[in-house]
């Protein structure tokens, strides 16, 4: 029997693997040279601990998630596995007496190692057979597959649409629905991603199964969207998915673990923030010939009501005062909000705080809305993250961003966008500019 091409699940799972053991070697070869002769390299114990470690991480990071996936949340999550499941287990096993574990440092620099190289071996091959990557068919043209020919433009090889002649130019518009088996045998796609809202009643569900069984990709637009765009096409939401989905009430788990590093990065920066603050609050009160903060009513966690506070940029008349135009310029004007943090009105990250009037209005007028509310607001966020730099963001756009979040949430999560908010990556630009109209 054939192993299967190098890109197949076997090989791949064996790149892993290998890249699990390269990382705990140079680790442990590392650790015996320079600290403890132990486990100088070829040591029997230097190979004990390299087959258990190293299986133990390939473990951790190939079965639960299915490995790299690729992006800074997605290492941080293997990783913090890798490292976590080899200390549980060695560990475990040693207060049984059947092992002696890899000392700490090993295990944690082995992990963060081994992750590092599958990362590298998986980029290295997805570069190799990029220019043989499936072909998509989008079945349907409409916002949703606008946003999608964005970043998918390369891989598509057909449009089939309702009105042929609203596919763009630059997009190979193929005709309408009714010629799909036709363009199908023509083009042998890899993948059909499907974003007409009546496809089921144009093309047979017994087909569609056909042609998964005989190896083509049937996708979902909508969930297409979400997974390359990293937001949620709310457009597309059902009431019962929003009944179903997890931003409803949040994952509690995840709640209660940001909720305790919340407080305490929260009122570490705070009381490392306070001499800043005091100095800032008097300035601006001279600045401003009168009160320094203000305080704007906004729709907290399941929309409980709070006060936000801010520093004033304005006089009394109305102008901008010199110190205002300084806090706007360096963005510390939200810098009070650390307040609302350690109170546990805000998280330092969450979706940007709205005004109660305006949540209120949106929440009439848009059904998937109220479940941004799901989680705090919070002073750095997915959807400021993507959308830095617009000046009139779209409300559209932060609210696909926000319930991303809320469905997304984790440490890892919020280390990308803090990572993303200091560092902003190309990528960003690019998911931003998709549009759903």
């Amino acid at each position: 029997m054939s192993a299967g091409p190098p890109h197949s699940p076997r090989w791949i799972g064996l790149l892993d693997l290998l890249a699990c053991v390269a990382g705990f070697a140079l680790v442990l070869s590392l650790y015996g040279a320079l600290l403890d002769p132990e486990y100088a390299f070829g040591s029997d114990r230097w190979t004990l601990d390299l087959a258990v470690s190293a299986s133990v991480a390939w473990i951790a990071v190939v079965f639960p998630g299915g490995g790299w996936r690729g992006g800074t949340r997605n290492w941080f999550d293997l990783a913090f596995c890798a490292v976590g499941f080899n200390l549980v287990v060695q560990y475990g096993l040693n207060y049984l007496s059947l092992l002696q574990p890899t000392p700490w440092p090993v295990a944690a620099a082995g992990g963060v190692a081994s992750v590092t190289l599958i990362g590298v071996l998986r980029s290295l091959l997805a570069a190799r057979t990029r220019a043989n990557s499936s072909s998509i068919l989008l079945v349907g043209y409409d916002p949703v597959a606008a946003s999608l020919a964005v970043p998918l433009r390369s891989r598509i090889c057909g449009v089939l649409a309702r009105d042929p002649a609203s596919v763009p130019a630059d997009l190979p518009a193929l005709g309408d629905l009714s010629r799909f088996e036709e363009v199908v045998a023509a083009t042998r796609p890899g993948c059909i991603v499907f974003t007409e809202a009546g496809w089921p009643r144009t093309i047979s569900p017994r087909r569609l199964l056909e042609l998964q069984y005989s190896g083509v990709v049937i996708e979902d637009g909508a969930a297409l969207y979400e997974d390359v765009l990293q937001r949620v096409c709310w457009q597309r939401l059902r009431p019962v998915d929003l009944l179903l989905a997890d931003p409803v009430t949040g994952n509690r788990s995840v709640k209660t673990l940001q909720a305790i590093y919340t407080n305490i990065f929260g009122l570490a920066l705070l009381l490392a923030a306070v001499p800043l603050l005091v100095a800032l609050t008097i300035l601006t009160a001279i600045s401003n010939r009168g009160r320094a903060l203000e305080t704007a009513t906004c729709s907290g966690l399941q929309r409980i009501p709070f006060a936000l506070i801010r520093f004033r940029t304005r006089r009394p008349d109305g102008s901008m005062s010199w110190m205002g135009r300084l806090l706007t310029g360096l963005h510390l004007v939200n810098l009070p909000q650390l307040v609302n943090v350690v109170r546990g009105e805000m998280g330092l990250f969450g979706p940007p705080p709205v005004r109660q009037e305006f949540a209120d209005r949106l929440c009439r007028l848009l059904p998937a809305y109220p479940y941004r509310f799901a989680v705090k607001p919070g002073i750095l966020g997915w959807s400021q993250a993507n959308l830095r730099g617009q000046r009139v963001p779209d409300d559209g756009l932060t609210l696909g961003y926000d319930l991303y979040y809320a469905k997304q949430q984790s440490p890892s999560f919020d280390i990308d966008i803090f990572l993303r908010t200091v560092m902003r990556t190309p990528e960003v630009a690019v998911r931003a500019a998709g549009s759903t109209g």
